[in-house]
C-alpha cells in the first residue's frame, strides 16, 4: 500500500475560551496537542495496533500560519507521510472550517511515532509488519522525501563545543 492509500483522519475541534492565548487566539499550545492526537489516531488506524504500541518520537516542522479566533471550528487531518519497519510518520494539516469555501491552511507539520513493545519494562522498538510502497502522488512524494531526509541524519550538524585550554 502506498502513503496516499491509507485512511486519513480528520478532527474537529471548537475553539472555546479555555484555548485561548492573551491575544484571544487559539493558543499554540492547544494546537500541537490537538495536532499530536489526530497524528496519533492517523499512526493508530494506519499500523491497526494496540494504543500501548504507539510512542511520539518527535514532532517537527510545526508551522503556525494564521491565527484561530474563537468561536471558529479548526478542523485537522492527517495523512500517512512515511512508513519504516518501526515507525510511522503523519502530515498534519489543519484549517478553519468556512461552510462552502475551500479550506486555508492555517497551521501543518509533522509527528514521528514508533511501534513498541506494550507495558513499561523493557520497552523497546518492535517491527508493527506494516509495508509501505514508494509514493505516487506528487504531494505524497514531497511528504515521504521530506521524512528520508530527516531521516537519513542530512540535519544541520550542531556546532562543536569549544576546546578549553588548561
Amino acid at each position: 500500500m502506498r502513503p496516499e492509500e491509507f485512511p486519513h483522519v480528520v478532527a474537529s475541534h471548537m475553539v472555546k475560551s479555555i484555548d485561548l492565548n492573551h491575544h484571544q487566539t487559539l493558543f499554540a499550545g492547544r494546537m500541537s496537542e490537538w495536532m499530536v492526537e489526530t497524528a496519533f489516531m492517523t499512526a493508530r488506524n494506519a499500523l491497526a495496533c494496540h494504543p500501548g504500541n504507539l510512542v511520539c518520537k518527535r514532532v517537527h516542522k510545526l508551522d503556525f500560519r494564521k491565527p484561530v479566533p474563537a468561536g471558529e471550528t479548526f478542523v485537522l487531518e492527517g495523512r500517512v507521510a512515511h512508513v519504516g519497519r518501526t515507525s510511522i510518520s503523519v502530515y498534519i494539516e489543519g484549517y478553519i472550517l468556512v461552510p462552502q469555501s475551500a479550506p486555508v491552511v492555517t497551521a501543518d507539520g509533522f509527528v514521528s511515532f514508533v511501534h513498541v513493545t506494550e507495558g513499561t519494562d523493557n520497552i523497546r522498538p518492535l517491527p508493527h509488519g506494516v509495508n509501505a510502497e514508494a509514493p505516487q502522488d506528487p504531494k505524497a512524494i514531497e511528504l515521504w522525501q521530506y521524512i528520508e531526509q530527516e531521516r537519513g541524519g542530512e540535519r544541520p550538524q550542531q556546532p562543536a563545543a569549544p576546546s578549553v585550554a588548561r
